[in-house]
């Protein structure tokens, strides 16, 4: 029923016109949201010199329509609907490009979103080599390694916005080949970011020398969380995904490291491929269930075309997020339905406010498009001690509308007479209504939960889970909401088939760039990806000299020393992880 009641919504045709880019030249064109008879979403797009493109957007017509659903009052005046904006202007320097979006990226003042993430590419260096990286220094030829200064004055960048992203994020290549990688996390923290994140494949955690002491010695420097590269449970998976036979043992090495450290926020992250690693997302559910003291999430990420390839080969490898929706279904058997428990990231905004303004901390504005990702929670059941999806707990629309309503007369609780928990409540919500102009915000806090217990199933564990979030005002209690929850998520990164301006504009996942110039670029994530990162990586880059050549192997990651010690211990063979 895609959680709606009463609505002929879902029984109209789904059509929307916006503006993509061309696969072949990069350029702005028109396009189409439009559903077809098969019951799929598609956009249309025709470029002049490059002919008609077309591509999947959504493998589910009703459930995508329900994501873009949008509640009217009786004046017809919307709402409530999952496409919002941010509430802080984010642009900070000026259009350089005269065809705008997505050109512009630097930010300019057509984003709608202030950014939630940032990220670093600490490097472009890796162990791996895997097909679909869009970021390695074997395919560009030439070395992007920031240094400390420069990655210091991308994260004063990132904390002087008028909203400071409150989480950052390091990336790569494989950033914990870095030597300076525990600083790296020191310096993070000491300007305040309040979870940093490294994206990696598991290299610095997994080492069988003095992977556990550089675990405990990064964890102490301030990483709060992984998010580990994981396809599957099979070393087949592996083999197809990342060229590299036996992986699993080596993922097991992380796991186990960071359990012995006493860092237990590892997300675990899937690059999905249709027909690869689609057949494993239930494989992944259940190891993270097996080992939910220090796996906190999972975030299956439908794999982003990035390089130039044929329309053909473009349609056999698509999978979109409600593919991977679909597959979770179904290989949970039916306990994770797509029709009940998965909604839009943007599904949260006004909770997420409510949330900061009431226990003082910096807010996390998941202001994205409501196609960029989709996510849901399991919690431990008390009486059976299994994990049961969260809607068990609770109406989760019910709860968010209350939220939403709840929000925008908190904020404009000085301008206007409130008649809240009166239009609630009916009568018996006039006396609440009569002091909440002149509430503190811990009477505000009891006045919140109180309003979500009428929507509540089982009220024990959710409630004291909510109230630790909301009395104890810090960043720690918000993390330990966390605790014996797993999070899923589906986030789909766009390519140039798939582009959407509308959802570019909202991106909150931004890449930060020191350039030669000395100023910071802040890109979103996607428009980095697919237009931007090779043409400002050549403008930072360090070519591969004999120089360069000397002080690491490019191909490996590890420094000159680091393979003739490896050689030795192994008796002059260098053997595969």
């Amino acid at each position: 029923m895609y959680h709606l009641d009463g609505t002929d919504y879902l029984n109209e045709k789904y059509f929307r016109k916006t503006v993509s880019i061309c696969p072949e030249c990069l350029e702005r064109i028109p396009a189409v949201v439009q559903e077809e008879d098969d019951g799929q979403i598609y956009m249309r797009k025709t470029c002049r010199e490059h002919g008609d493109f077309k591509d999947v957007i959504s493998s589910n017509a009703k459930y995508y329509k329900w994501t873009h659903y949008q509640k009217k009052d009786k004046d017809g005046n919307v709402v409530w609907q999952f496409e919002k904006d941010g509430e802080a202007n984010p642009a900070d320097c000026s259009p350089e490009d005269p065809r705008g979006c997505p050109y512009n990226c630097g930010l300019c003042s057509e984003h709608l979103s202030t950014c939630s993430l940032a990220l670093i590419d600490l490097t472009n260096r890796c162990n791996f080599n895997c097909n679909f990286c869009y970021a390695n220094v074997q395919k560009s030829g030439y070395l992007v390694e920031p240094s400390l200064e420069e990655i210091d004055r991308i994260m004063k960048h990132f904390r002087s916005k008028p909203l400071p992203a409150p989480a950052i994020m390091f990336t790569g290549g494989e950033p914990t080949v870095r030597k300076d990688f525990p600083e790296i996390c020191k310096m993070a923290k000491d300007h305040g970011f309040k979870e940093v994140i490294v994206a990696t494949n598991g290299y610095g955690f997994s080492r069988k020398k003095d992977g556990l002491e550089w675990t405990k010695k990064v964890y102490e420097m301030g990483l709060d969380t992984l998010y580990l590269q994981f396809d599957g449970i099979n070393n087949e998976t592996y083999e197809k995904t990342r060229g590299i036979k036996n992986l699993m043992s080596y993922k097991m090495r992380v796991v186990e490291n960071c359990r012995k450290a006493g860092l237990s926020s590892i997300n675990l992250v899937a690059t999905i491929v249709k027909g690869i690693t689609d057949i494993e997302v239930g494989n992944i559910i259940q190891f993270a269930l097996d080992n939910i003291d220090v796996v906190r999430g999972i975030t299956f990420q439908p794999v982003s075309l990035c390089g130039r390839i044929s329309s053909e080969e473009m349609q056999e490898l698509r999978i979109t997020n409600a593919d991977v929706i679909q597959e979770i279904e179904n290989q949970t058997g039916g306990k994770i339905r797509m029709d009940e428990a998965w909604y839009p990231l943007t599904t949260i905004v006004e909770f997420g406010r409510i949330v900061a303004y009431l226990s003082d901390v910096e807010p996390v504005e998941f202001t994205c498009h409501p196609d960029c990702g989709f996510a849901t929670y399991l919690v431990v059941d008390p009486d059976t001690n299994e994990m049961v999806p969260i809607i068990d707990y609770f109406d989760p629309l019910k709860i968010i509308d209350f939220a939403n309503r709840f929000w925008e007369k908190v904020k404009h609780k000085e301008k206007q007479p409130i008649k809240f928990f009166e239009n609630l409540l009916g009568d018996a919500g006039k006396t609440l209504d009569g002091g909440l102009e002149f509430l503190d915000k811990t009477q505000l806090k009891a006045r919140f939960l109180l309003g979500m217990l009428q929507y509540t199933k089982k009220p024990g564990k959710l409630m004291d889970m909510f109230s630790r979030l909301l009395m104890n005002a810090d960043w720690e209690s918000i993390s330990s909401f966390t605790h014996g929850t797993l999070l899923l998520s589906s986030m789909h990164f766009q390519d140039a088939y798939n582009m959407d301006i509308e959802r570019t504009k909202r991106c909150i996942v931004h890449f930060g760039v020191a350039m030669p110039d000395g100023t910071i670029k802040e890109i979103p994530f996607c428009t980095m990806n697919t237009l931007h990162r090779e043409s400002i990586e050549k403008q930072v880059a360090k070519s591969i000299t004999q120089k360069v050549r000397e002080e690491f192997d490019t191909t490996t990651g590890q420094t000159r020393e680091e393979i003739r010690q490896e050689v030795a211990q192994n008796g002059g063979i260098k053997k595969e992880e």
